[in-house]
């Protein structure tokens, strides 16, 4: 049989002539992988690549300090908004550039970042240890500063953290 191309069609100027119109061709539907695998593929990738990383470290100690639902919710909330708008760039890039420019760009970045996460390699003396540390040492700062403001509003009369600041001490 014919191979059938299946195009996406973008408008990017509503009731524009043609020319506002960009069409991105896919494969043959048939050869392109199905949800279960592309679902299986970005879940396992991601996960490997986020496991042992500073925001894994930030949220696990966030979680031993404060309510982890609230710190579970923070963390999924990022990750969507990261997600969407990467999803989006990945989509959209194609679309809006040509295709020769698109690759060159995401051979560009994977390079850049490569040799920059094989500098912090090279720095880092134990790894997740010392990136532990440092995000403990950061979140150790937010809780001094938290804790010097509530110490503050608790001076300044009645214990209330609402207030805005001002002065008035004596």
């Amino acid at each position: 049989g014919a191979e059938q191309t299946t195009h996406l069609r973008v408008v990017l100027v509503p009731g524009a002539p043609k020319a506002f119109t960009m069409e991105a061709p896919y494969a043959d539907a048939a050869v392109q992988p199905g949800f279960t695998h592309a679902f299986v593929q970005s879940f396992f990738v991601i996960l490997a690549t986020e496991i042992g990383d500073k925001t894994f470290f930030i949220a696990a100690i966030m979680a031993m300090r404060h309510s982890r639902l609230t710190v579970w919710t923070g963390a999924v909330g990022a990750l969507v908004v990261m997600t969407v708008l990467s999803t989006l760039l990945g989509h959209m890039a194609p679309l809006l550039l040509p295709k020769a420019y698109t690759h060159y760009a995401a051979v560009l970045l994977f390079l850049f970042f490569g040799v920059r996460m094989l500098r912090e390699a090279k720095d880092a003396g134990e790894g997740a240890s010392d990136e532990l540390e440092e995000v403990e040492l950061e979140l150790a700062k937010k809780d001094d500063v938290e804790s010097a403001d509530a110490l503050m509003a608790d001076e300044e009369g009645g214990g209330s953290s609402s207030g805005g600041g001002g002065g008035g001490g004596g």
